[in-house]
């Protein structure tokens, strides 16, 4: 399972960002979201708002300001891969850039690219550096999980089981677990928690230059269960405030916050969904068992598929939103004509509609023996053993 890989490139030299243009589109079957720094101080800014997998780095300045940048930006992002951009252009000889090398090796560089840069030597060095498999240089752990729920239309139970499945998580493991309500215009999470949240997303647009893991933790709304809600913009003029870097940068550091990151979308595939799926480990699709949201649902897994959202990270939950009649749909049916496993189903539970009007959600309101609550959990589990079959593999 992949997830795009988020690269920062620092550099003084305004030639680098056509250069990297004209080597992207080569990239063979890797998905890069690129950011661009031209000073240390607006690469450590970037570094510790987005949270780069990798941070390419030029030469800049002498020998022990370069090594100072590179231990502030370990100190930043310290889950990415350094990676140093030679450029024969700045050393006076090859014993120069040698010794160069060396010291930056020394200093934590785990590779090194030439410029001018190649589509082919870019794919090699982002696939090293990225491997999960342990060997090598041992690097620390990516942090929280991030998971979306996302619907190819209202009314599928999306939010609903967002809220629980949050729930659910914080329950087990208190303070560690954020909901992201990313549904920016039409929010319903606080609702569904009872809050009336005094602070929502755009107080922290207000004050993303410094966003941090404190900072965000201040600014979220805690529940009684113990799971921290940052709840949608009051109405729509503050919603238009909020951007797709805006919330990219979010994510970003609520993944070194918390354990698990819940994110709730709205069934609008626009810049603001396609930033949290870029960020997303799993895209968790819930679709209803009747016949027009099955076909939207097909439709919608390709149009994933086409934004970098590959199979590997698409799951899809069956939501039993009416009870059983005639004619509805089978999981298999469904599972045959999206062509992939339905991985959860969860059954029609009148408790989870009463809890929509109460704010009372089902998994903190009802007995564990209840079967929405019981697939909730199952859910649930699927979402904690994948995230610890990740830190192992990263161990």
């Amino acid at each position: 399972m992949t997830r795009p890989v988020t690269l920062l490139l620092v550099s003084d030299d305004p030639d680098l960002i056509p250069e990297w243009r004209a080597a992207e589109g080569g990239l063979a079957d890797l998905r890069v979201l690129a950011h661009f720094a031209d000073s240390q101080r607006e690469a450590l800014r970037l570094a510790r708002g987005q949270q780069p997998d990798v941070v390419c780095l030029a030469n800049q300045g002498t020998a022990a300001d370069f090594e100072a940048f590179v231990g502030d930006l370990r100190d930043a992002v310290p889950a990415a891969a350094l990676v140093g951009l030679l450029d024969r252009r700045q050393f006076d000889s090859g014993d120069a850039e040698a010794a160069f090398v060396v010291g930056a090796a020394r200093a934590g560089l785990r590779d090194f690219v030439r410029r001018p840069l190649s589509s082919g030597e870019l794919t090699t060095c982002l696939r090293r550096v990225t491997e999960d498999n342990g060997r090598g240089a041992q690097r620390p752990s990516r942090g929280g999980r991030i998971t979306a729920f996302i619907g190819n239309k209202g009314g599928v139970g999306k939010t609903t089981l967002a809220v629980n499945v949050a729930c659910e998580l914080a329950r087990r493991a208190p303070g560690r677990v954020l909901l992201v309500d990313a549904a920016l215009q039409l929010g319903l999470c606080a609702v569904m928690l009872d809050l009336e949240p005094a602070v929502t997303m755009h107080d922290v647009v207000t004050q993303i230059d410094r966003l941090d893991a404190t900072l965000l933790r201040e600014l979220a709304v805690t529940h009684d269960c113990g799971l921290d809600l940052l709840a949608a913009p009051g109405d729509a003029v503050e919603a238009a405030a909020v951007r797709e870097e805006h919330l990219s940068r979010m994510l970003a550091v609520a993944r070194s916050a918390y354990d698990h990151v819940i994110v709730d979308t709205f069934p609008i595939l626009d810049g603001i969904a396609i930033a949290a799926f870029d960020r997303a480990d799993e895209v968790w699709h819930v679709v209803v068992p009747t016949v027009p949201t099955v076909l939207g649902a097909e439709r919608l897994t390709g149009l994933l598929e086409g934004v970098g959202v590959e199979r590997a990270r698409q799951r899809i939950v069956v939501n039993t939103s009416v009870p059983s009649h005639a004619g509805q749909l089978s999981p298999r049916d469904i599972a045959t004509r999206l062509d992939r496993d339905v991985d959860v189903v969860v059954p029609f539970c009148r408790a989870a509609v009463v809890a929509c009007n109460s704010g009372r959600p089902v998994v903190v309101s009802v007995s564990r023996l209840n079967w929405f609550r019981r697939l909730v959990a199952e859910l649930a589990d699927l979402i904690t053993a994948r995230a610890g079959a990740l830190s192992e593999a990263n161990a």
